[in-house]
């Protein structure tokens, strides 16, 4: 089974869907120069709409749906603000991008991406949903392995990542993926 998400005091998580696109859209537009950085790519581009960004959702909830790929939408606890994104995703998709260091991957491994939105809180939410996102995983889902990604030169998250639980376990070139990538595990 799925989780529907996780609720805080601070933050709710639920499915991302094509109903959250313009409080997604707002998120994204703010946070673009973080999201290059976190993405390691142009991502999303200056001329990024919102009928591109509707696309991308429709396409997160087809995953969704399909039980594919989970894309969480991060909520503010009005449910009226969008705060950042949360990705889980199998980790055997990376394969393909360095096939020497992933090539025995099994499917029940994931992937874990998340960013936030830009703001002057940034550091101290990002921190809580790592903490949340670390019990929830742990609590809820039957992943055999979690594995938390981001690109080499997001400095900030880097600095989360290892004054956290977790521990850096891998750092791979993956060049048709943005460059480098670094991953933790608890």
């Amino acid at each position: 089974m799925v989780p529907a998400g996780v609720q805080t005091a601070s933050l709710l998580l639920e499915p991302l869907k094509p109903k959250h696109c313009e409080r997604d859209y707002a998120a994204v537009v703010e946070s673009r120069e973080q999201l290059r950085l976190w993405s390691g790519s142009s991502w999303p581009a200056d001329d990024f709409t919102l009928q591109d960004n509707l696309k991308d959702l429709q396409w997160h909830w087809r995953e969704h749906q399909e039980r594919v790929a989970f894309t969480y939408t991060v909520l503010d606890p009005t449910h009226e603000i969008c705060l950042g994104c949360v990705y889980l995703r199998p980790l055997v998709e990376l394969a393909p991008f360095n096939p020497t260091e992933l090539a025995n991957v099994s499917a029940d491994e994931t992937l874990v991406r998340f960013w936030v939105r830009t703001g002057k809180d940034q550091s101290d939410l990002e921190r809580q949903l790592l903490s949340q996102l670390i019990r929830w995983l742990e609590d809820e889902w039957t992943f055999s392995r979690v594995l938390y990604e981001t690109s080499d030169v997001n400095a900030p998250q880097i600095k989360l990542f290892e004054s956290s639980l977790l521990r850096r376990v891998k750092t791979l070139q993956m060049p048709r993926r943005g460059g480098r990538h670094v991953f933790y595990e608890l």
